[in-house]
C-alpha cells in the first residue's frame, strides 16, 4: 500500500519505502509482494461483483499487485492508486504492457499510467489526493490491508474518501490480519502486512503500521468506520490452504466483505 504516505507515515519512512522500490530491478519483489493472485480474491469474486461483469474495481495502494491484471484479466477495469512511481512501471513492464503516461490535471502533481485502451490505470499520488474528479466512481474495492495500513487518526477519513469513490450499492472487500499463534507478540505485531501493500503491495510498506497504524482491526470497528448503512460479514477468519503467503509471513489474513443495506 503505498500512498497516503504524507498522511500514513512520516517522511523518513515513506523515503525509505521509495527508496526500496528503486533498488529493485524488474523482475524482483518487495518483501510484502504476492507472487500469486489473493486467493480470496479468486475465491470470492462473485459475491464482490454479485456475479456482475465488466464492472470499474479500484484498488488502494495497489503497489504493482498481480490482483490488476486478474481482474482486468476477467472482463473488468481496473484503477489502481500508487504513490511510488516505480510500483506503476514495474507493474506494466512486467506484463510486457506499455502504458501511455501522463499529468493528471485534477491532482496537484499526480500522474496517470494507463494500459490496454484504459482497462488498467494508475494514479500516482497520495491516496487523500486522489477522488472521484479523476476517474468518476466504482463498482467495487477491493482493499487488501490498505485500510490496516493507515495510522488510526486517519483511517475514518480514509474509509469516507473510499465511499466517496464508491457508486450507489457498490461493493467492498478488504483483507486485515492478526499475527498467527506463537508469533510471541500481541495480536496484529509480527505479520508483515505493513510491509506489504495489496500488492496490492502495499507499497505499503510505506504506511509502516509502526508510524502509528493499527496492526489489527476488528470487523465491528470496520463496521464502525462505515456506518450504518452497511451490512458487514467475516468471509474467512482464518488462512486458506493456498494462501501460502501469510503462512510464510506469520500472520492470519482476515477477510471482510460489506454492502449497502
Amino acid at each position: 500500500m503505498a500512498d497516503a504516505e504524507q498522511h500514513v507515515g512520516s517522511e523518513d519512512a515513506l523515503c525509505e519505502c521509495r527508496r526500496g522500490w528503486e533498488e529493485l530491478k524488474p523482475g524482483e519483489n518487495p518483501c510484502f509482494h504476492r507472487t500469486r493472485v489473493h486467493p480470496a480474491l479468486i475465491k470470492h469474486i462473485d459475491q464482490l461483483t454479485g456475479g456482475q461483469e465488466g464492472l470499474r474495481f479500484l484498488l488502494p495502494l495497489c503497489g504493482k499487485s498481480l490482483d490488476m491484471k486478474w481482474l482486468q484479466e476477467k472482463g473488468h477495469t481496473v484503477v489502481g492508486v500508487e504513490f511510488v512511481e516505480k510500483a506503476a512501471q514495474h507493474f506494466f513492464e512486467e506484463h510486457g504492457i506499455k502504458p501511455t503516461v501522463s499529468e493528471e490535471p485534477s491532482i496537484d502533481g499526480g500522474k496517470l499510467y494507463k494500459g490496454l485502451d484504459g482497462k488498467i490505470s494508475i494514479y500516482i499520488c497520495d491516496y487523500f489526493d486522489f477522488s472521484s474528479a479523476a476517474c468518476g466512481q466504482f463498482d467495487a474495492v477491493w482493499d487488501r490491508g490498505s485500510l490496516m495500513a493507515m495510522e488510526v487518526k486517519d483511517q475514518k477519513r480514509y474509509v469516507d474518501l473510499t465511499k466517496s469513490l464508491m457508486k450507489p450499492g457498490a461493493r467492498y472487500m478488504v483483507e486485515t490480519f492478526e499475527c498467527s499463534e506463537g508469533q510471541g507478540q500481541s495480536k496484529g505485531h509480527g505479520h508483515e502486512p505493513q510491509h506489504h501493500h495489496h500488492g496490492n503491495e502495499h507499497t505499503q510498506a510505506h504506511h509502516s503500521h509502526g508510524e502509528g497504524g493499527e496492526d489489527f482491526i476488528t470487523g465491528e470497528q470496520i463496521g464502525g468506520l462505515f456506518g450504518a448503512g452497511y451490512e458487514i460479514s467475516c468471509l474467512e477468519d482464518k488462512n486458506s490452504p493456498e494462501d501460502e503467503f501469510a503462512k510464510q509471513h506469520g500472520y492470519i489474513s482476515l477477510i471482510y466483505f460489506l454492502k449497502p443495506k
